[in-house]
């Protein structure tokens, strides 16, 4: 993997990257055998920011972003649950100016208090946000639209989750992690309406509706304290509408 990482580098070297860091499940050893080999180029790169391509017999994820760009996805709540902690195990294979390690260390650094209050309104705004897809999942169940309460079903159930890791101060490294670290910290209840949200149970499919509005009203109420008077009103209407109390 090692040897496929160096001649990927030399490549990206040649393609105008600065430095090319390993980061993913290949760096922290949980890998399965069709894991990728996530590559990040740092530089402006000839291609687009993320493309995956076969090399030597793997699928191999390519990512360029600059310099910048990796600093400010740590000022980013949606981002540093995942960059954060990857870039702290990340893999150095090129870096002749130093700027990946440079990275690193502010990773290594890196502390929730550095967002100050964004974290907490990045939380309230999503949550808020994500008000309009249960007044959607509420309308197409009432109408018998099934496909697309489903899909917004499956929405709700995956959504969830990051909002609570930013709002509980979870850094994850992979998504992979992500549900399960919520679970521990939310506890049983959580954990099996999140199961069945996800329809790991078999149950039916008013039940899974049910569950992933349930999710919904959880974080909702776990994150009541931080929205304005705006937000509540929209908040506490979507959850009432779905027969939930804020």
């Amino acid at each position: 993997m090692l040897q496929v990482s160096r001649a990927m580098a030399l490549r990206l070297e040649g393609q105008g990257a600065e430095a090319v860091v390993l980061l993913g499940s290949r760096v922290r050893g949980d890998a399965y055998k069709e894991s990728d080999i996530d590559v990040h180029a740092i530089g402006r790169g000839p291609h687009s920011k993320h493309r995956l391509e076969r090399y030597h017999g793997y699928l191999v994820s390519v990512c360029w972003m600059t310099a910048k760009q990796h600093r400010q996805a740590f000022k980013n709540p949606s981002e540093v649950g995942g960059i954060v902690p990857a870039w702290r195990n990340a893999v150095i294979v090129h870096d002749p100016r130093g700027i990946a390690s440079d990275i690193k260390r502010d990773a290594k650094r890196w502390r929730w208090e550095s967002l100050g209050r964004e974290a907490d309104r990045w939380v309230a705004q999503e949550i808020t946000g994500w008000a309009e897809e249960v007044h959607r999942l509420v309308g197409n169940l009432q109408l018998g639209r099934r496909n697309a309460a489903a899909a917004i079903r499956s929405l709700l159930a995956v959504k969830m989750a990051p909002i609570l890791a930013v709002h509980l101060r979870i850094l994850y490294d992979s998504e992979n992690r992500l549900w399960d670290l919520v679970c521990r910290r939310m506890g049983t209840k959580w954990t099996r309406t999140q199961s069945t949200a996800l329809g790991e149970g078999g149950q039916s499919f008013e039940d899974t509706c049910e569950a992933a509005i349930q999710l919904y009203v959880s974080v909702a109420r776990e994150v009541s304290h931080l929205l304005n008077r705006q937000q509540h009103q929209v908040v506490a209407h979507a959850c009432k509408i779905a027969g939930h109390s804020l």
